[in-house]
């Protein structure tokens, strides 16, 4: 019997290690060719930077790796840990998180970005979008990259470069509307908790300009 028991232990040990291991490299990916020199100025991607985050695929699966995300192919990326090269997941992505991020777009240094919302416009339920406030209602920032064409006037060469244009929506009740985020979009929003909202507002001199002040305020509605 105690024999019994030492296996079972160690079979448990086993797996809680089994466990921990897929957590943090339980993922496969395949050869991405990003194309930079294309003849197009700026970048595709999110940030100029590679930096640490944590994958959520669609399986249920979690692992950490080092990422940036392809705005203008709506693919995440991740720099393969054998040989630096790039890669994109096999396995279909649900969200993602990366932390440290500095963009000129937005306030907020650690971002969350999913998927799995209604087919809006010109994105559908796979389009990637970052998480700004959380909760039961949810502010998301959809980020595409345009490229724009301009001939110089003295010259008969095209220069093609990058444009990051962006825009809000908010999900609730399983469906997706477009905002510009104003003190009179969000009260409409949030107008079965208007009086406490405004207060909220007021006295937090709300900057809707900001993603981070944004944050805070939806997740105080949220905990209403």
């Amino acid at each position: 019997m105690k024999k019994y028991k030492l296996c079972c232990v160690f079979v448990l040990l086993l797996l809680c290690v089994k466990a921990k291991a897929q957590y943090l490299s339980d993922y496969t990916g395949r050869p991405y060719y990003l194309k930079t020199n294309d003849g197009i100025q700026g970048s595709a991607l999110l940030t100029d930077n590679w930096l640490n985050g944590t994958v959520y695929f669609v399986n249920g699966k979690i692992a950490n790796a080092i990422l940036n995300y392809n705005i203008y192919g709506d693919e995440l990326l991740f720099k393969s840990p054998r040989d630096s090269s790039v890669q994109a997941f096999v396995d279909p992505v649900k969200g993602f998180s990366i932390k440290g991020i500095a963009l000129e777009e937005s306030d907020q240094t650690d971002m969350n970005f999913s998927s799995g919302f209604p087919a809006v416009d010109d994105q559908t339920s796979k389009t990637f979008y970052q998480v700004v406030g959380d909760g039961k209602v949810k502010l998301l920032r959809y980020y595409k990259k345009k490229v724009l064409e301009s001939t110089g006037f003295a010259s008969q060469v095209t220069t093609k470069t990058f444009m990051t244009a962006n825009s809000y929506y908010i999900f609730a009740n399983n469906q997706m509307t477009k905002i510009r985020p104003s003190q009179k979009t969000i009260l409409a929003a949030m107008s079965d908790k208007g009086d406490k909202m405004q207060e909220y507002i007021k006295t937090n001199k709300v900057n809707f300009k900001s993603d981070a002040a944004l944050a805070k305020l939806f997740s105080y509605y949220n905990s209403l």
